[in-house]
């Protein structure tokens, strides 16, 4: 058989092609198997989370329908003397962990001869604990006195006279708030309050 070719080297070996060809064909084929099983894959995976998606959101409409409804049958006003009763009990829990015995001592080395200690009143306000005393004092300098060493303890801060009454006597009736800080606590006054009522 004559075959024509003007190559300077002739290239007879066609089975060796046909394999090249018939190899990348393969190739090709397993391929395309495997896209087409990634494909099949990833479209069940896809199947499957919209499928849960799905029962999620029905499980959040279901929680949202359950909490709609307890709370219409919530009774407000029942609610909210639960809360005043809340508030109460944990006034009466700090009246309770008022040490009176330190507070006294304190009150005990700061007080004037002149100064007489009438009423104490301790309260909580706002995380606070607020003292309302009511002192007699003979003259405004014991009145001073007074602030001054209760300034000078780092447990009382913020100490304002609010009234003062003069009595038949010559004293002073005077009503004196102040904030009060624990002595195991009162390190921590002037970062608590920024310093405020300090000399």
């Amino acid at each position: 058989m004559l075959r024509g070719n003007l190559s300077t080297r002739p290239f007879y070996n066609e089975r060796l092609v046909s394999f090249v060809i018939a190899l990348v064909g393969i190739v090709v084929l397993a391929l395309t198997a495997f896209n087409l099983s990634q494909l099949l894959s990833l479209s069940s995976q896809r199947s499957e989370l919209r499928a849960k998606i799905a029962r999620d959101r029905n499980e959040a409409a279901r929680i949202s329908s359950d909490a709609a409804t307890l709370d219409r049958t919530v009774n407000r006003g029942m609610l909210q003397v639960l809360a005043g009763s809340t508030r109460e009990a944990n006034a009466l829990i700090d009246e309770r962990t008022f040490s009176w015995t330190v507070f006294f001592g304190l009150i005990e080395k700061t007080l004037p001869l002149d100064v007489r200690l009438v009423a104490v009143s301790p309260r909580s306000e706002k995380g606070e604990r607020r003292i309302e005393m009511l002192i007699v004092a003979q003259g405004s300098d014991d009145l001073d006195t007074f602030i001054d060493a209760l300034l000078d303890t780092g447990a009382f801060y913020d100490v304002v006279p609010k009234s003062k009454q003069s009595n038949d006597d010559g004293s002073v009736g005077v009503a004196i708030e102040a904030g009060y800080l624990a002595p195991g606590a009162a390190r921590t006054a002037s970062s608590a309050t920024g310093g405020k009522g300090q000399p």
